[in-house]
């Protein structure tokens, strides 16, 4: 399992059309290099999934109509694997979805979708916001890395003052023992 971390928050988009995936693609292209994001592509669900295995995602954005593993099933074999369960994905459909259709896509763990064709200002900001999220995550993960570093080392030095602080005790008694072993009467002397 290779598993590739960087600090760029990464947006997958899934899609079995070549000029919707181009479409899509495009759209954020220039966004994401203005926000430091990375845009990887998929052109099934089988692709998709081995994305998954090898990145972490900020966002997916997943074509809900695919020949062979349709959007539903992607996003279900996405969030049934734990490592992957929390990425929030994003369904784009055709404006005339009806509202069960919705509902499914909800109950396979859509968080929003957006319709096609798609507004290039309501993609960036709903991708924006799970940017954000992701970004947060990596500073909390960073900062909590930092902790953990840091406890360790003053666990360190708590150690090394505490055998300090045995020896100088010991030191003392040795110390103490020797001054009244000089103090003592000669006649006292074995």
């Amino acid at each position: 399992l290779n598993v590739h971390k960087t600090d760029k928050p990464k947006i997958l988009i899934v899609n079995d059309d070549p000029a919707s995936l181009f479409a899509l693609a495009s759209l954020l292209a220039r966004w994401s290099e203005d926000n430091g994001c990375e845009v990887l592509t998929a052109r099934s669900g089988e692709e998709a999934l081995r994305q998954v295995l090898q990145h972490d995602f900020a966002v997916i954005l997943l074509d809900v109509n695919m020949p062979g593993m349709d959007g539903f099933e992607t996003a279900e074999a996405i969030h049934s694997r734990p490592r992957s369960a929390a990425i929030p994905i994003i369904f784009i459909t055709p404006y005339l979805a009806d509202e069960m259709h919705r509902l499914k896509g909800y109950e396979k763990g859509a968080v929003d979708y957006l319709f096609t064709p798609v507004i290039p200002q309501m993609l960036q900001a709903k991708v924006g916001v799970f940017v954000a999220m992701a970004r947060k995550t990596l500073e909390l993960q960073s900062h909590a890395e930092a902790l953990r570093n840091r406890t360790h080392e003053l666990s360190a030095v708590t150690k090394r003052l505490e055998l300090e602080k045995r020896e100088r005790e010991a030191a003392v008694m040795q110390n103490k023992a020797k001054h009244e072993f000089l103090a003592m009467p000669g006649h006292e002397l074995p």
